[in-house]
């Protein structure tokens, strides 16, 4: 069956990225762990800036080794592009202080092309920035397709030194801005 699926292209619709840190490990991502876990099948990932000796039981964690928010999210984004990109079809990125449906996200990626472009979630603007183009925000979630990160994957490390924000969510949003030519969308049909 995996030789099959291989020779096919087909991959697991979702993947579920969250975002956590030293002050939250042990509360709020064992609590989103013990919600999401088992309803993902063990595709969900937690990545934080702190290099933490004591880790939950039962949570994946990649750990950085840096606490800023942007340089987390690029190395976040960059290990799912090295790892993960080629088994699945839609990737979900979150914070830990925020309750995810995972029914509700099933049923949305399972309607959707493996093919599309799309980054959705909550639009928000950017600051002093231009009102025609949008970000998606990360604290209630946002889905990004593969097409979308595969587009991404050769100006990552130009998003990296070209761009200045300190907000990831912000930062991200005017890399796929200025390499994939795409906004965030609240909704899709």
């Amino acid at each position: 069956a995996k030789y099959a699926s291989t020779e096919l292209g087909i991959r697991e619709r979702l993947f579920v990225s969250v975002f956590t840190s030293k002050t939250t490990m042990n509360t709020l991502a064992v609590a989103i762990n013990r919600t999401l876990n088992h309803h993902l099948d063990g595709r969900l990932i937690f990545f934080t800036g702190t290099r933490n000796r004591k880790l939950p039981n039962g949570m994946f964690v990649v750990a950085h080794g840096d606490e800023r928010p942007v340089p987390n999210m690029f190395q976040s984004v960059r290990y799912l592009l090295e790892h993960h990109i080629a088994d699945y079809d839609w990737f979900y990125f979150v914070q830990d202080d925020t309750y995810t449906q995972p029914e509700r996200l099933k049923t949305l990626v399972s309607h959707l092309s493996m093919d599309l472009q799309l980054y959705m979630g909550q639009p928000g603007e950017f600051i002093g920035g231009e009102t025609q183009r949008r970000y998606c925000h990360s604290g209630p979630g946002f889905l990004l397709s593969r097409a979308v990160l595969l587009k991404l994957q050769p100006f990552l490390e130009h998003c990296r030194t070209d761009i200045v924000s300190i907000r990831p969510d912000e930062w991200l949003g005017r890399c796929i801005i200025d390499y994939a030519g795409m906004s965030c969308v609240e909704e899709y049909e």
